[in-house]
């Protein structure tokens, strides 16, 4: 009966050309707006999880370094402490500054020492032999260095003499690794662990260690099992080493932008309100185009609380329709933010050069939900305004 009803309600309403218009202009304006929230909060959410995707891809989930940042042997000691924490991938690097120097241009860059366990710990290709190394994809777009051609890496000898210079050596650039960060894209080179220690006269030293903290079912995401393992990794080693977890680098930005998306998301309710106040005009409108027919409704039996349900139900289906609608506007958004060239950003100011939307459950039932909380306190108020309207008022403007 209820459906039935409904059915007559919303054929009474659109059956001419400007009020299907005027709906469809109702619907899409909310269904846009609903869209510039989830795109906004996505893209926030797009730039943290592609920033620690590309930092976890450069260091693993946890660094280690000597309380006093110097050089430490990789010993059986240290060993047996990470299995009886279950620590299964690790890794043992040097990691020094150097001068990279490629037809007659040079940089400052960052070399990391690894062997085949670091490949795992990150999951990079990153198999090296002894004349190899693996540079950024930026800096190979910066210094136009291709697969196979021949770099020079310039170290510091150190200053135990005047007389000291830098150690001259050539490698082959057998890959180029994008970690999607412009800041580790642009700096970051890799070269085989024991070819680094041999030009720095290292022996067997080291002086840091990235690995993977081993699975946890009771913890919901990687960042509460890192900072629940930190403290207990710290006091098992006791101040003789100490931890960070990858995302450390950049932890003030990633709190900013935590902190940004709140307020942008409150801020951009104003543009639902504005929606809103659309889909009351549209029920003014139709309250006024079809008094006469709203007057027969009452006058055939239906109660202000009935007619009031069905101005709900007209309401909700249009909501309903704005968030559906919503859907496909969001992925048109996150098509064009990936592959139309307008959208591309400058790296260097951005940290990468694309960003994807990203959306969990959360965010659609947060901004849905609160779009449906705004519709309905602004429509009650209308409604009780239209309730206040008498029977007699309505057989008045029925035979003037």
């Amino acid at each position: 009966m209820r459906s039935q009803r409904f059915k007559l309600f919303m054929t009474l309403f659109l059956d001419n050309a400007t009020t299907v218009k005027f709906a469809a202009g109702v619907l899409l304006g909310m269904a846009f707006s609903i869209a510039v929230i989830l795109s906004t909060i996505g893209i926030m959410d797009g730039f943290q999880r592609a920033l620690k995707i590309g930092l976890k891809k450069s260091v693993g989930e946890v660094v280690m370094n000597s309380e006093g940042g110097g050089f430490f042997k990789m010993n059986p000691s240290l060993i047996k402490k990470f299995e009886s924490q279950k620590i299964q991938q690790y890794a043992a690097l040097v990691q020094t500054e150097s001068f990279l120097i490629f037809d007659e241009d040079s940089r400052g860059v960052l070399v990391r020492g690894v062997d085949d366990s670091y490949a795992n710990v990150v999951n990079l290709p990153l198999q090296l032999h002894e004349n190899e190394v693996a540079i950024g994809s930026e800096i190979a777009k910066i210094n136009k260095i291709n697969l196979g051609d021949e770099i020079v890496l310039a170290f510091a000898k150190g200053n135990l003499s005047l007389k000291s210079m830098p150690s001259l050596e050539r490698f082959r650039v057998s890959r180029i690794i994008n970690h999607g960060v412009y800041q580790k894209d642009s700096r970051m080179v890799y070269v085989n662990l024991s070819t680094l220690q041999k030009v720095l006269e290292l022996g067997s030293y080291v002086n840091m260690i990235s690995l993977n903290l081993p699975n946890d079912p009771k913890f919901k995401d990687d960042i509460e099992k890192i900072e629940s393992s930190i403290p207990i990794l710290r006091k098992k080693f006791e101040a003789e080493f100490y931890f960070k977890p990858y995302w450390r680098e950049f932890a003030p930005l990633l709190e900013a932008v935590k902190i940004e998306k709140v307020m942008i998301s409150l801020i951009l309710q104003m543009v639902v309100v504005i929606s809103i106040f659309n889909i009351l005009a549209f029920i003014i409108f139709i309250n006024e185009k079809k008094s006469k027919e709203l007057f027969l409704f009452k006058a055939l039996g239906l109660s202000k609380k009935a007619m009031s349900d069905l101005w709900l139900q007209l309401v909700f289906f249009i909501w309903i329709l704005s968030c559906l609608f919503s859907l496909v506007l969001v992925q048109i958004f996150k098509f064009s933010l990936l592959k139309l060239s307008v959208f591309e950003l400058p790296s260097e100011v951005y940290y990468m050069p694309r960003i994807e939307i990203f959306l969990s459950w959360t965010d659609y039932l947060f901004v849905f939900s609160l779009t449906l909380v705004w519709i309905l306190i602004i429509t009650f108020y209308l409604l009780k305004r239209l309730k206040q309207k008498s029977l007699l008022a309505g057989l008045r403007q029925e035979f003037a």
